[in-house]
């Protein structure tokens, strides 16, 4: 009896232990990830609607305005605190990004809204401290039509211990830790502008280490493209069956910019050759469709698929095997030919 109480207890103690196991890693990391600050607009009077939690603003062309905001340390710990502007792009999800730039700048995009904000320095925040920040925005000179979208982005800065040659054995590092983002819209009118969305190129990519076919949709007009829908097929050039498709709703993109519109291969290789592309995109009661023809190259179909994680680039042994078996059939057959006919020249 002392036995099995004593295996009961042990098979409780060992199964609380799993239960902790499974649950401090969460803790530990839900902690790692507590965001310190915290950061609320101040609208100035050119703020159109104030029921929204970002900056929408209409100024006169060369008009210079504050931006003023509320930026706290909800922690007892002094912290540093920086604030960038940033110019919205969107991202390949579909989505407008506001907090960080764009690898490469559309072309269309005459104005940058970065550009026309000043960041703030590095600010000093002591324990539970609150602070407003003021961030000056100069309009450009001239006129323009439709919006400049963007953003601020409220990061929190701390010290990073890096290992040195030095002889003081410690270098140190300012790491960029937890950040919070503002939207930034400014205009000179709210006159309407309608969205025009255009096919740049359609190319063998990939995302995430995946093989896709990219397509590049530019929204060269300075306004929103919401409730984005995008259908799109991938066909062989001459052929009439689909061999990839992707469908994707409820997408935006920022005023002058452009995106690549994933289609998956959903874990096939890229074999090179001649391909059709059929896309329609439709916002609201604005609809657009191509038809556009590319070619993937055989030098870049190999490399893309070596890199490509879900792709078996293992030795198929069962082909090499079916090879071998076919050329040892073709050297049978063409012994018992030649032996045939040496056979009958010596009758």
């Amino acid at each position: 009896m002392n036995y099995k109480k004593h295996q009961k207890h042990t098979h409780t103690l060992m199964w609380l232990l799993a239960v902790l196991f499974f649950f401090l890693p969460l803790s530990a990391r839900a902690e790692e990830q507590a965001l310190n600050i915290y950061a609320t607009p101040l609208f100035p009077e050119s703020q159109v609607d104030e029921g929204k939690g970002y900056y929408d603003l209409n100024l006169a062309p060369n008009q210079k305005e504050i931006l003023r905001l509320e930026v706290g340390n909800t922690s007892a710990e002094p912290i540093r605190v920086q604030v960038t502007p940033h110019t919205a792009y969107t991202n390949v999800l579909g989505k407008v990004e506001y907090g960080k730039d764009a690898p490469e700048a559309d072309p269309t995009l005459v104005y940058s809204l970065a550009d026309l904000m000043e960041p703030s320095g590095m600010i000093e925040l002591a324990g539970n401290e609150t602070r407003v920040v003021e961030i000056p925005v100069q309009m450009p000179a001239e006129d323009f039509e439709g919006f400049l979208a963007g953003g601020l982005r409220i990061a929190e800065f701390k010290d990073e211990v890096e290992e040195s040659d030095e002889p003081e054995g410690e270098g140190v590092a300012i790491k960029n830790e937890f950040a919070y983002v503002l939207g930034v819209v400014v205009s000179n009118s709210r006159d309407s502008v309608q969205p025009e969305l255009e096919l740049l190129d359609v190319f063998a990519d990939q995302l995430n280490y995946r093989n896709v076919i990219s397509a590049t949709l530019q929204n060269f007009t300075p306004t929103f493209v919401n409730r984005l829908a995008v259908e799109a097929t991938v066909k062989r050039a001459g052929e009439n069956d689909v061999l990839y498709e992707a469908n994707q709703e409820m997408m935006q993109m920022a005023p002058n910019s452009n995106f690549d519109f994933p289609i998956s291969l959903e874990g096939d290789r890229f074999r090179s050759g001649e391909y059709i592309l059929e896309l329609t995109a439709t916002s609201g009661e604005n609809e657009w469709s191509w038809t556009r023809e590319f070619t993937i190259e055989a030098d870049e179909a190999r490399k893309l698929n070596r890199e490509d994680v879900t792709v078996d680039t293992s030795i198929n042994w069962w082909m090499v095997g079916s090879i071998i078996l076919i050329v040892l059939l073709l050297m049978i057959i063409l012994y018992l030919i030649i032996r045939k006919n040496n056979a009958q020249k010596n009758m």
